[in-house]
C-alpha cells in the first residue's frame, strides 16, 4: 500500500505538469485536474467497492487495478500532448468561464478517467484482502496510513528528483514499475480465495446514513482547508513548486501519523457515537489553532530562517515549520476521524468502497467551492472559519450542550468578530494602501510609500513594477518594437502595471493586444495608467485575460513583434498552488 501510494500521487504530479500545456493555468482549469482525480477515485470506489466485497477472490480485484493504472499511465503520455492543440482551439482565445470549466473537466476527467477509477478501487480490494489477517475485527486504519506515508515519499520525489533529473516519461515508468511490482507481490502473499465475512452486519437504516453523511462533510471540509491554509501561506513563502510540494508532503504525513495513532491507541476503545462527537470537536479546535497560526505566519518564518541561516535548505525549513503550524494538529486529527468514521462505517454494515467514495466525492468538489467561489466573496478568514464550523456542524444535537462543542464555537466567533483579515501588504513607513483584492488566483495590492510611489504586488512578493519606473517600463516596449522594420500588430504576455503595453499602445497605426493570468492585476494597472481628469485619456490596447500559453496556441491572429517577461517560476513564485508547472513555457 505504501508503493501503491507513491505512484498514485507521483502520477498526480507527473500527470498535472504534462498537462498543464493543454489546461492553462486559470484556476479554473487546474483545479479541474485535482477535481478529475478525486472525482475518479470516488468513483472507483462507488462502482467497483460493493463488487470487491462480494468477490471471494479480491486480489484479482486488485491486481487488475493496479495494471490498469500502469498501463494506462503509459497511454496519457501518448495521449496528452495529442490532446493539447485540440483542447486549445476548442476552448478558444477568450471562453467564458462555464465553457472552459467544462472543456477543461471533461477533458481531464476522461484522460484520467481509468486510472484514477482503479486508483480508487485499490484500497477497498487490499482492505477485503486482509480481512483473514485481523482476528480483532476489520480495520482499514493501518492501511490508510501505509498508503499515505507512500504518498508522501511520491510527492517529494517527484517533485524534487523525479521530474528533474529522469524527466516525465522515465518518471512515469519508475511509478509503472512500482504498480507491477505491487500487482506481483500481492499475487504472492495472497495465493488462496479470501472466506467471507462471517459476521458482516446488514446495513444500520438509521445510523448508517449519518455515518456517511459525516464522511461526506469531512472530505469536503478536509481539502477545503488544504486549499485554503495553502492560498494564505502563498503570501507568506517563497510560492513555488517546492513550497507545495513541501506543504502537501506535510499534510499527507500528518494525516498518515494520525491514522497510525488511531489503529494504536483509540481504535475499539471508543464508543462509535461519541467518539465521532469527540473527534470533530477536537478537530474544529485544531483547525482554529492552525488558522491562528497564520496570523503569525510571517514572524514564524523569520524565527525560523534567524537560527537556520541563509540558504535553500533553510529556506525550505522554514517553510516546513510554517506547514506543521498550520497543518499539524488538524491533519492528525483528520487521519485519526477518517480512520474511526471508515470502522464505523463498516460495523454498521456500509461497504468501504461506498464509505469511500462518498469522501471522496465531497473532496472532489472542496478546490472549486473553497479555491473559487468562498475565498473572493468571503476572504481567508471567514473562509477558514467556515470549515471549523462546519466540524461543530456534524457532531450530535447534545454534543452541542456540552464544552468541548461551544468553546471551539466561542472561539470561531471571537476570531471572526475580532481578528483582522488574513492578508499580508508590506507598506513602508508613512505608506498606505491604495488597492487591495483578493482573487481566484491571487492577492492583488497597489501600496504606496510617503513618497507617493505606488508599487504593485502579487501575493505580497511579486512585483509587478511601480510608478517611479514609468519610463523604463516604457522602453521596454518601444525596444523590440523599434527592432522590427514595421510593425503592425504586437502582443504583450503579462499585463504588470499596464505602462509598457500602454506605452506601445500610443503608436495609432499600431495593434496592441495583453495577455494577462490575473484578473485583479488588470483591475489594479488603472492606477498606474489613469492620466487624470486634465489629461486625455491614453489609448487602450486590447487586454484579454487569459493563460499567455492557451491563448497563443488558441488564437488565429499572426503578429510581427510579441513581448514576455522571460523569468524562471520557481525564483519568481509564479507556482499554482494546484499545480507543478511552468507558466512561462511560451517565453
Amino acid at each position: 500500500m505504501a508503493a501503491s501510494g507513491f505512484a498514485g500521487l507521483g502520477y498526480q504530479i507527473v500527470w498535472t505538469q504534462l498537462c498543464s500545456l493543454w489546461l492553462g493555468h486559470e484556476t479554473a482549469a487546474v483545479l479541474a485536474v485535482v477535481t478529475a482525480f478525486f472525482g475518479g477515485l470516488a468513483l472507483g470506489g462507488f462502482a467497483l467497492g460493493a463488487r470487491i466485497e462480494r468477490s471471494a477472490q479480491p486480489v484479482r480485484w486488485y491486481v487488475g487495478c493496479e495494471l490498469v493504472i500502469g498501463l494506462w499511465s503509459q497511454v496519457v503520455l501518448v495521449l496528452g500532448p495529442a490532446l493539447s492543440g485540440l483542447l486549445a482551439r476548442a476552448t478558444g482565445v477568450d471562453p467564458s468561464a462555464w465553457w472552459q470549466w467544462s472543456l477543461a473537466f471533461l477533458g481531464s476527467s476522461l484522460l484520467f478517467l481509468p486510472a484514477t477509477v482503479a486508483m480508487g478501487a485499490t484500497l477497498p480490494a487490499m482492505e477485503r484482502l486482509t480481512l483473514g489477517l485481523r482476528p480483532h475485527g476489520r480495520s482499514i486504519s493501518i492501511l490508510y496510513a501505509a498508503n499515505t506515508f507512500g504518498a508522501v515519499g511520491g510527492v517529494l520525489a517527484s517533485t524534487f528528483w523525479l521530474i528533474p533529473t529522469l524527466g516525465l516519461a522515465r518518471g512515469t515508468l519508475i511509478c509503472v514499475g512500482l504498480n507491477l511490482s505491487c500487482g506481483a507481490l500481492a499475487l504472492a502473499a495472497f495465493p488462496n480465495p479470501v472466506p467471507p465475512e462471517t459476521m458482516r452486519r446488514s446495513p444500520d437504516p438509521q445510523r448508517g446514513p449519518r455515518v456517511l453523511m459525516v464522511l461526506t462533510l469531512t472530505g469536503l471540509l478536509g481539502i477545503g482547508y488544504e486549499v485554503l491554509v495553502v492560498r494564505v501561506l502563498s503570501q507568506v513563502a517563497e510560492d513555488t513548486v517546492y513550497t507545495f510540494a513541501l506543504l502537501l508532503a506535510v499534510y499527507l504525513a500528518l494525516t498518515a501519523s494520525g491514522a497510525a495513532a488511531y489503529r494504536r491507541w483509540l481504535e475499539g476503545r471508543v464508543d462509535s457515537d461519541k467518539g465521532t462527537d469527540w473527534l470533530l470537536s477536537a478537530l474544529s479546535s485544531a483547525c482554529l489553532l492552525g488558522t491562528a497560526s497564520l496570523w503569525a505566519a510571517e514572524w514564524s518564518k523569520r524565527a525560523a530562517l534567524s537560527v537556520l541561516g541563509p540558504g535553500l535548505p533553510s529556506a525550505i525549513a522554514a517553510e516546513a515549520v510554517l506547514a506543521l503550524l498550520a497543518f499539524g494538529a488538524p491533519t492528525f486529527v483528520m487521519g485519526a476521524l477518517f480512520s474511526h468514521l471508515g470502522r464505523a462505517a463498516l460495523s454498521l454494515g456500509v461497504a468501504f468502497g461506498r464509505a469511500t467514495g462518498f469522501n471522496l466525492l465531497a473532496a472532489a468538489v472542496a478546490p472549486a467551492l473553497f479555491g473559487v467561489i468562498l475565498v473572493p466573496a468571503l476572504g481567508p478568514k471567514l473562509s477558514l472559519l467556515v470549515v471549523a464550523l462546519g466540524y461543530l456542524a456534524a457532531t450530535t444535537r447534545r454534543a452541542w450542550s456540552t464544552a468541548k462543542v461551544a468553546l471551539p464555537a466561542l472561539a470561531a466567533l471571537a476570531l471572526g468578530l475580532l481578528a483582522p483579515p488574513l492578508r499580508f501588504v508590506d507598506v513602508p513607513a508613512g505608506g498606505r494602501i491604495v488597492s487591495y483584492h483578493e482573487g481566484v488566483m491571487g492577492a492583488v495590492s497597489v501600496v504606496e510609500d510617503q513618497d507617493g510611489v505606488a508599487v504593485l504586488h502579487i501575493n505580497n512578493r511579486q512585483q509587478e513594477g511601480s510608478s517611479a519606473s514609468r519610463y523604463v517600463d516604457a522602453r521596454q516596449a518601444w525596444l523590440p518594437l523599434l527592432l522590427h522594420p514595421a510593425p503592425r500588430r504586437a502582443l504583450f504576455l503579462g499585463l504588470g502595471t499596464g505602462v509598457t503595453a500602454f506605452a506601445a499602445a500610443e503608436d495609432a497605426s499600431l495593434e496592441v493586444d495583453v495577455v494577462e493570468l490575473v484578473p485583479e492585476v488588470i483591475a489594479a494597472s488603472t492606477h498606474f495608467t489613469s492620466r487624470g481628469e486634465q489629461e486625455e485619456p491614453p489609448r487602450r490596447p486590447r487586454i484579454v485575460a487569459a493563460d499567455a500559453r492557451r491563448y497563443v496556441q488558441a488564437t488565429g491572429e499572426r503578429y510581427d513583434v510579441i513581448v514576455s517577461d522571460n523569468f524562471h517560476p520557481a525564483r519568481r513564485g509564479r507556482s499554482s498552488p494546484w499545480s507543478i508547472s511552468r507558466r512561462s513555457a511560451c517565453d
